[in-house]
């Protein structure tokens, strides 16, 4: 399968939009029909009772050429719209990698927090080795003994915690991509006009592939038989990666790092106790 790849910059195509034409054209269509039922109603009651018009209600309920006319060309011009862009897909598919890194960060949480129990030991354990005093040593060393139980890390509470990071950085990494992409006008541009090349919608026509080793995200297109990708890695211009430095340097100032136990302490996490 042929696969394009964005390399160039791509000029957005400029859209009109014909939503309130079809509403205001359809709508006059619509008065006129609801007029015509009512004096069809009222015309055939009162014949039935000897009454009539004037003669001129027919002409009331009438359609006229000039309405069908603009009907039919708003009716037109909207089955031409793409009102599902590219952009939009690309958010909705960024949106269900977010939401799974959510998953994975619940499940961070979970085996993290039983993990930050050995906080206090540590603080003790640091206080202890800066006094030097075999006094401090033995207050460790009987802490350790009567909660041990507590205090040691069970294999699958670790196993649970690497993985989970392993999830979280590659959800968050798709959905950096497709959002990344979403966010850039040439990407968008593209993959919007392979759509139209391809006569295929984005609202069931198109699948979404990430792939991290290609560092792509790739759209094929149910109507042709080749697909469409751009790269996020610079390569035809987009980089969408940061820094691990500049990524931790965000970290810091987030709510879910200073509200954890890493960053206010064993006693104020667990206790709410000796918060700063």
């Amino acid at each position: 399968m042929a696969i394009l790849a964005l390399s160039l910059s791509v000029t957005g195509v400029v859209k009109a939009d014909p939503l309130n034409d079809l509403v205001n054209s359809s709508q006059a269509v619509v008065d006129q029909l609801n007029i015509g039922y009512k004096t069809v109603a009222g015309l055939q009651y009162n014949a039935n009772l000897g009454y009539m018009s004037d003669g001129t209600m027919a002409d009331s309920a009438k359609i006229s050429e000039a309405q069908r006319v603009a009907y039919n060309n708003a009716l037109s011009a909207m089955a031409d719209m793409q009102f599902y862009t590219a952009e939009d897909f690309l958010l909705d598919q960024g949106d269900i990698a977010l939401t799974n890194m959510e998953t994975a960060i619940d499940t961070f949480t979970e085996a993290a927090t039983e993990i930050a129990v050995i906080l206090e030991v540590t603080s003790m354990a640091e206080a202890a080795a800066e006094s030097g005093t075999n006094t401090d040593a033995q207050t460790v060393a009987e802490f350790a003994d009567a909660n041990e139980a507590s205090l040691t890390l069970q294999a699958e509470t670790v196993t649970e915690y690497n993985d989970s990071l392993e999830d979280i950085e590659g959800y968050a990494a798709e959905a950096a991509a497709f959002i990344g992409i979403a966010n850039d006008e040439s990407s968008v541009a593209f993959f919007d006009q392979n759509a139209e090349n391809a006569n295929s919608s984005f609202v069931d026509e198109v699948q979404a592939t990430y792939q991290a080793s290609n560092k792509w995200v790739k759209l094929d297109f149910d109507n042709a038989n080749w697909a469409a990708a751009v790269y996020f890695d610079g390569t035809g211009g987009l980089d969408l990666f940061k820094s691990s430095t500049a990524i931790l340097t965000d970290g810091a100032d987030q709510t879910f790092y200073t509200t954890s136990p890493s960053y206010v302490g064993y006693a104020c996490f667990f206790y709410g106790t000796e918060c700063e």
